[in-house]
């Protein structure tokens, strides 16, 4: 039902990123980069710790450790962002694209994590990208706005 898909993110989840992160390291990696947060903030999203207990229920085999290495290609391929992802940060598209020589990478203003569902010019782009695998149309990113935020009084 909409656009969660558990089966596919626990298989992802369970298969190739928890069986080589522990959960120690976890709440090293959390320290490291917030180091004044209590341990219980830290075991909390952005850091996913609650993932290890769901995978053990989940019980789906770990991938190969070949999994985690780093890919290189020079398939012409889109790597798209959303402005407001705050669960895969927009800076991740360069740091996604540094391996791929002829990548395209693309933030979409004024969206969250599946740019692809919530935008029509993420949309737009994807699909003139399939035309134009190395050189999709982007002109749509120039004419969006901001949301109108409310604040309540």
């Amino acid at each position: 039902m909409g656009r969660v898909a558990h089966g596919l993110a626990y298989g992802v989840f369970c298969r190739e990123w928890t069986p080589f992160e522990g959960e120690a390291d976890v709440i090293r990696g959390g320290r490291r980069a917030f180091p004044s947060f209590p341990r219980s903030a830290l075991a909390n999203a952005p850091q996913l710790l609650f993932l290890h207990a769901d995978c053990r229920a989940w019980d789906v085999p770990a991938a190969p450790r070949s999994v985690r290495d780093v890919t290189r290609s020079n398939i012409p391929t889109l790597v798209m962002s959303g402005g407001f992802d705050a669960q895969t940060a927009p800076s991740n598209g360069a740091y996604v694209a540094r391996t791929l020589s002829r990548s395209t990478v693309v933030t979409v203003p004024y969206v969250a994590h599946v740019a692809f569902a919530e935008s029509p010019c993420a949309q737009a782009i994807t699909a003139s990208f399939f035309d134009r695998p190395t050189s999709p149309n982007t002109e749509c990113l120039a004419g969006l706005q901001p949301p109108e935020f409310e604040i309540a009084p």
